[in-house]
């Protein structure tokens, strides 16, 4: 017989997107419970079928009575690489990432864009995961409810610890031992004979000094299950692929130089930082089996997505909701001030680094141009006396010309090293975890929690239990932000001085030149 299952709470779905419109108390039909992510799939008495939350139901009996809902383990339809003996990651033979993925128990849960693929076999209702709230693709609302079900304890080299910072607001607390990575000595290798070839580069970080071969497929694997674990936090944004042209010198430098800029921002996280699959990636130089010991451990990581935040040690305060959803509406309004702002740093530093190396060295060739000419009708006079004033003028048009050509080359000194930063930015603000719908939903069941409360719908430790756990979710996010804000502070700090050091020099050098030029006159023969 068809599972039954009540509605607690009322939930207004997109419907265009096969989502059920249910109010609270109606009772539904299941008809898959494997859709995923915490979506169910069922059919009200009109018939009518689509996607609810499982968090938003109890299954029920016969009678009516609330019966325990199946438990929704993690993982429960895994998809990865091929783990076996032939796994290739653990020798310079071959990288472990050219193998099809197989279908296996016990691997990592599907990625984003699996999932959205595995919806058209799925019941009745096709759906496209990443249009859901979230609130909800983030698993905040299924931890937030109580929905979220782990199998092992969290230990305490699990714990994330949120502790205050000195301005009285929630902070990650501190990586103890805080490290930098070199990205250095790309080297191009193949496999297979020689039939596939690609770049390898030696990842050295501070607190070893050891260098590990890694290949950027391998961050493509590291910046997935960084995603697929820490569904809640800032991941910052690889570099991006690139199909052709990939064995250029200047490109393989750039991606050296973003791979390292990637590395260690990740190694500033206090979270990021620590976490066990960072620091299996960046410190095993080992070939044999704790290298793939380690591997498999990060695929079969339990604390992923919903399951990360029982292992947030909540502060010893009370967080108070109210004020933490006006900060995270203050973060989300200058997130998109900033955006728009950098975005125009941008255009106008890619418009002056045309115009460097376009129209301002133009005019100043066009000047070498004129004055060389000048120079060049006085030489028709032989005497003595005329000669250095043609050499001083030759000499001024040449300076113009060097000074043009320094117009050329100077935004690689100034303006491209900054426009790293600004698109890194753009990356990280366009990826940031939408803070603001996430708190509000979180918000929203707080104040859900307590109107059940006053009515007498739920019990008192049930909804303690929710606001303790709205609270943990309110204290990461605010320790999300705090990290991002004084990271900004640095970083901008660091890359005007590093501009503006740049621009003294470039027009220093200039004004070198410039007096070099005028002192060829002060050399003239008077008459």
């Amino acid at each position: 017989m068809a599972l039954k299952a009540r509605i607690l709470y009322d939930f207004d779905g997109d419907a265009e997107n096969g989502e059920l419109v249910v109010s609270e108390g109606a009772v539904l039909t299941i008809i898959n419970q494997d859709i995923g992510d915490g979506w169910w799939e069922g059919q009200l008495p009109s018939g009518e079928c689509g996607l609810f939350p499982e968090s938003y139901c109890e299954i029920i009996s016969d009678g009516g009575a609330a019966a325990p809902a199946p438990v929704n383990q993690v993982g429960g339809q895994y998809s990865q690489q091929d783990w076996g003996d032939d796994d290739d990651w653990d020798n310079t033979q071959q990288d472990g990432f050219d193998d099809p993925p197989m279908e296996r128990e016990g691997a990592r849960s599907l990625s984003p864009g699996e999932r959205s693929a595995s919806f058209s076999k799925a019941g009745t209702v096709r759906k496209n995961i990443n249009r859901f709230s979230p609130f909800v693709k983030t698993g905040t609302e299924a931890f937030v409810l109580g929905a979220v079900s782990i199998k092992s304890q969290v230990t305490a080299a699990d714990q994330i610890k949120i502790v205050i910072s000195p301005e009285g607001v929630p902070m990650w607390e501190p990586n103890p031992d805080p490290y930098t990575v070199e990205v250095r000595d790309p080297e191009k290798k193949s496999k297979f004979k020689g039939i596939k070839s690609f770049m390898a580069y030696s990842i050295v970080p501070s607190s070893t000094g050891r260098p590990v071969s890694r290949r950027y497929k391998h961050y493509d694997w590291l910046h997935d299950r960084l995603e697929e674990k820490f569904t809640a936090l800032s991941v910052p944004p690889l570099p991006d692929k690139q199909y052709y042209g990939r064995y250029g010198e200047e490109f393989v430098e750039k991606r050296r130089e973003k791979l390292q800029m990637w590395s260690n921002r990740v190694a500033r996280h206090p979270v990021l930082s620590r976490s066990e699959v960072i620091v299996h990636f960046f410190l095993c130089d080992d070939e044999g089996s704790q290298w793939k010991a380690g591997k498999r451990r990060a695929e079969k990581d339990e604390f992923i997505g919903q399951n990360f935040f029982p292992t947030i040690q909540h502060p010893e305060v009370t967080i108070d909701l109210a004020l933490a959803e006006a900060a995270t509406e203050h973060f989300g309004m200058f997130l998109l001030r900033i955006k728009a702002s950098l975005s125009k740093m941008r255009v106008k530093f890619i418009d002056h680094c045309n115009q460097m190396s376009g129209v301002f060295m133009g005019e100043f060739h066009k000047m070498a141009g004129v004055i060389t000419g000048v120079a060049q009708s006085f030489e028709l006079e032989k005497e003595e006396y005329a000669r250095s004033l043609t050499e001083a003028m030759l000499f001024t048009g040449d300076t113009y010309r060097e000074i043009g050509a320094l117009h050329a080359e100077q935004p690689r000194n100034d303006m491209l090293p900054s426009l790293d930063i600004l698109k890194e930015y753009l990356g990280l603000i366009h990826h940031f975890p939408d803070v603001v719908q996430i708190h509000r939903g979180v918000a929203g069941k707080a104040k859900d929690c307590d109107k059940m409360k006053e009515e007498g719908r739920i019990d008192y430790t049930d909804a303690s239990d929710i606001t303790t756990r709205s609270e943990i979710i309110s204290a990461a996010l605010m320790a999300e932000i705090y990290h991002f804000q004084h990271e900004r502070v640095v970083d901008f700090r660091d890359m005007m001085k590093f501009f503006l050091t740049e621009q003294i020099r470039f027009y220093q050098e200039i004004v070198t030149k410039l007096e070099a030029a005028l002192a060829r006159y002060h050399e003239s023969t008077d008459l």
